[in-house]
């Protein structure tokens, strides 16, 4: 064997324990050192809150509350002055009528706060328009926080009739008048960075027929709740006119979400006829409104040979519907002015309309025509079924199209003929 063969075995076996010297530095560059520990968490506890409204039912000789009983169930009686104890109590201008003291009890371990309302009104709802409600010399529903555990201090319900009242509320009555207390967190306890994680918590104000959605959106305030306890018909009441003019049934100009709550608002009084005019269910209405729609109930126009629209939205109003029902006669959904974002639900035409003028259905959602040209009216779909609507088709010329970019419309053909459009993800 010659050296230079010697010299090249040489070599290679140097390569080679190069190579494994190499291998074996990698290996243990990523044999970190390791270990494991671990503690424990203490519990996640949540907490309760629990408010209830109580009622004085005994008082000393001096006046003083000796016992107070939970109002739930109860139904309180306007105080009479001394020696007219027989009289009837009836309402006229100028006149102040009270009830029995009243407090608030914080029953759960959260700090809460809460506002009061008179609600449940029945029959002639206008005439409590003219009476206000006030405890001592404060609105009743200014807020007030109470701790866990605490009682607020006595108060008197008082209501005033105003004595601007003129002769068009002789004769009325109001039935079904309750005292609701309306609650939510307080920021009062802390997290690991303070007490402010809960100041937007927002109330949440029920509504049980028309006149109590009336007032609920009256008396609701920016980011709160409207949530339906029952199912809500609506009487419409319209002026007889010549012209074709669409006649608001409820406006809801403030930011707030409509909790259907599984219920439905429908029409009530269907037979009668509205001549040219068009009962709106609802206008949502302002360029600081901001309203969503949630809770899989559903809103329902049906009002026999009569138009009824369900919802309009004006003056740069936002809508956002997530999920429920809508049959329109003629229109479900409408964008006169402002902008609507439809995330999911069912729309179709109500019944009789669908049967006696199906060539209207493709209004199903509409926005005015020189409102959408212009920018003024938008709507963008990103879910949903639409009957008979496909919301992709040119639903305001060629080239247009109401579904959102990122999705598009599939569709199905049912037995009775009705085609079903359905917006999905791309």
């Amino acid at each position: 064997m010659n050296e230079s063969t010697k010299t090249k075995k040489a070599l290679r076996g140097s390569l080679f324990a190069l190579f494994l010297c190499i291998v074996l530095l990698i290996g243990t560059t990523f044999a970190w050192f390791t270990d494991t520990a671990s503690t424990g968490v203490n519990k996640i506890q949540s907490g309760n809150l629990k408010v209830d409204l109580e009622v004085a039912t005994a008082w000393d000789d001096n006046g003083a509350v000796t016992k107070w009983e939970s109002a739930k169930d109860k139904t309180l009686d306007f105080k009479k002055a001394k020696g007219a104890e027989e009289d009837q109590i009836l309402w006229e201008p100028g006149c102040r009528y009270k009830l029995p003291e009243i407090r608030i009890v914080n029953k759960g371990n959260l700090a809460l706060k809460y506002r009061l309302k008179i609600d449940g009104i029945k029959g002639d709802a206008r005439l409590n328009e003219v009476i206000d409600w006030t405890i001592g010399d404060n609105t009743i529903d200014e807020e007030k926080v109470l701790n866990a555990g605490k009682n607020s201090e006595p108060m008197t319900i008082q209501g005033h009739m105003q004595e601007s009242a003129g002769n068009e509320y002789q004769g009325l009555s109001i039935d079904g008048i309750s005292i609701t207390v309306y609650a939510t967190q307080a920021s009062v306890e802390s997290d690991s960075f303070g007490p402010e994680y809960d100041q937007n918590a927002a109330y949440t104000i029920s509504a049980k027929d028309a006149n109590g959605l009336t007032k609920a959106i009256k008396d609701a305030k920016a980011g709160d709740t409207i949530t339906f306890d029952e199912n809500v018909a609506i009487t419409p009441v319209v002026e007889d006119t010549t012209e074709q003019t669409l006649v608001p049934q409820t406006v809801l100009n403030k930011s707030a979400t409509l909790n259907l709550a599984g219920k439905k608002l429908t029409v009530d009084g269907a037979a009668a006829d509205y001549g040219k005019a068009s009962p709106l269910i609802m206008n949502v209405d302002g360029a600081d409104t901001n309203v969503t729609i949630e809770g899989d109930g559903e809103i329902n126009c049906e009002a026999g040979n009569n138009q009824v629209y369900g919802i309009n939205i004006t003056n740069g109003a936002s809508l956002t519907i997530k999920d429920g029902k809508y049959y329109g006669a003629m229109t479900a959904i409408q964008v006169q002015k402002g902008s609507l974002t439809i995330k999911g639900g069912f729309f179709d035409m109500a019944p009789t309309c669908k049967a006696q003028v199906p060539q209207y259905a493709k209004y199903v959602v509409n926005a005015i025509d020189a409102a959408y040209k212009n920018g003024s009216a938008k709507i963008s779909i990103t879910g949903g079924t639409f009957v008979n609507f496909d919301p992709s088709a040119n639903p305001e010329g060629p080239g247009t199209s109401y579904v959102a970019k990122g999705y598009h419309v599939t569709s199905e053909t049912k037995a009775n003929g009705d085609v079903w459009y359905t917006v999905v993800a791309d």
